[in-house]
């Protein structure tokens, strides 16, 4: 029985082909440099990928950079837009004497005057006086802004200057939604990056083997008969 089955394994191998096909994905990166992939993909989202020759994910994360790079810079500049217009309306219709910061802004739409209100209302807000609230904190009226910086919205029984606070705040508030939507925006730049960065490893590691898979077939060769015996071999 033995004799049998080493002449019919040399007859197999005497009369087959041999064939080895290798599958080239597993190292198709092994040359590339993981750093360079991952500090391309850092620099611009989706270079990484185009770096390892993985195509199909280069658009997407490079649309996704473009628009958001677009949301941004256009947030910002929107958000910077409104707080100069929100800066010159109090200017024009309180007086406002500061500058175009932030903070003292937000003070000038929480408080109707400075130092007393022009017309005085007849049961005016116990903060409607930036002053006055200082003193009610114990604190000095001239200890965050110097005594330089005036505003007057005038009195809340008139329509038209609740009209301009009002208007004021308005500005004020789409500064800080454009201020939000740009800070939104540049973490989903950096989480852009983060992610292509990620799949940058992820693809380097499927394809830069050292190593390849290889298949041994034996085809033998059909007789006069039509009588054939296959073996395939994996390795």
């Amino acid at each position: 029985m033995r004799l049998v089955l080493a002449i019919l394994l040399a007859s197999v191998a005497a009369f087959s082909q041999i064939v080895v096909s290798v599958d080239e994905n597993v190292y198709k990166n092994s040359d590339k440099n993981i750093f360079l992939a991952v500090g391309a993909s850092a620099l611009l989202p989706g270079m990484g990928e185009l770096y390892l020759n993985e195509k199909e994910l280069v658009r997407p994360f490079v649309w996704t950079d473009l628009a958001l790079w677009v949301v941004a810079i256009g947030s910002y500049v929107v958000g910077d837009r409104y707080v100069t217009s929100a800066h010159n309306y109090a200017v024009r219709h309180a007086g406002f004497t500061g500058g175009k910061n932030v903070s003292l802004l937000n003070t000038v739409g929480s408080y109707r005057s400075r130092s007393g209100v022009f017309g005085q209302n007849s049961s005016p807000d116990m903060d409607e006086d930036y002053n006055q609230a200082m003193i009610r904190s114990d604190k000095k009226v001239d200890e965050e802004y110097s005594n330089d910086i005036q505003w007057d919205w005038g009195s809340s029984d008139n329509p038209e200057s609740t009209n301009h606070i009002d208007e004021f705040k308005s500005r004020m508030r789409h500064y800080r939604i454009s201020r939000i939507v740009f800070q939104v925006s540049v973490g989903a730049l950096i989480l852009n990056r983060v992610i292509s960065m990620l799949d940058a490893v992820r693809i380097y590691r499927a394809t830069s083997s050292k190593s390849f898979s290889s298949r041994v077939q034996f085809e033998p060769e059909f007789y006069n008969d039509g009588g054939a015996l296959m073996m395939n071999v994996k390795f």
